[in-house]
Parts: structure tokens; C-alpha cells; sequence
């Protein structure tokens, strides 16, 4: 049995737009992405519906320093950040964002005494 207090879910992202990921409470758990070569500085923004509840910034790859494509990968410790009311993710100029996600399990008396 796991003890992991939420399912893990992944969605994928590719083009810039505001994505709801799930209408209702859930945790985003962390973001991995790839910025093609030639593209300007992004955003990634996780919302609670509307209010922004954490910003990753990814490099401009259309500078004379840097003309190469540029990836990362962020995983949030513990249950991650939780969004209330509606997960969003607003993608500014990035190509490609996976979110990975949790929905909270309900636990009972029995599986919280056996984990």
C-alpha cells in the first residue's frame, strides 16, 4: 500500500495558453519543460484559479550568448503547493510543460492506522 497521501497524475502542455489541469483541490507536485532554439524569456505560471501561486522563469534561447535549446525539471518536496479551487497553469512562450499533479486520496481510520 502506498503512503504517498496523493495519485499522481501528469498532463501535457504544448502551446502557450492558460490550461486548467483540474477544476477542484489539487497539489501540483512539480513542472519539467523544453524551450526550443530562438525563443524569447517565458513564463510558467501555476494558478489557484486566478491568483498566481508559483512562477518559473525560463531562459531566452534567441540571445548571441545562448542559441542552444534549454530544459528543466522542478519536483516540489513533501505534497507539493495546493490550489483550492481550480488548478491552472498560464504557459508563456515555453513549447512543452508536463505538469505532474496530485488529487488527495481519502484516507479512513484503516489506512491511516495501516500505513
Amino acid at each position: 500500500m502506498s503512503t504517498y497521501p496523493v495519485d499522481i497524475k501528469t498532463v501535457n502542455i504544448t502551446s502557450a495558453t492558460t490550461t486548467t489541469i483540474f477544476n477542484g483541490p489539487a497539489r501540483i507536485l512539480g513542472l519539467s519543460w523544453v524551450v526550443p532554439t530562438d525563443v524569447g524569456v517565458g513564463t510558467i505560471t501555476v494558478n489557484d484559479d486566478t491568483t498566481a501561486i508559483w512562477v518559473v522563469n525560463t531562459p531566452a534561447t534567441d540571445t548571441t550568448s545562448h542559441k542552444t535549446p534549454s530544459h528543466g525539471s522542478i519536483m516540489l518536496p513533501g505534497t507539493g503547493i495546493k490550489a483550492n479551487t481550480s488548478l491552472k497553469i498560464t504557459n508563456a512562450v515555453v513549447t512543452h510543460v508536463t505538469a505532474y499533479y496530485g488529487l488527495s486520496k481519502k484516507l479512513t481510520s484503516e489506512s491511516v492506522y495501516n500505513q
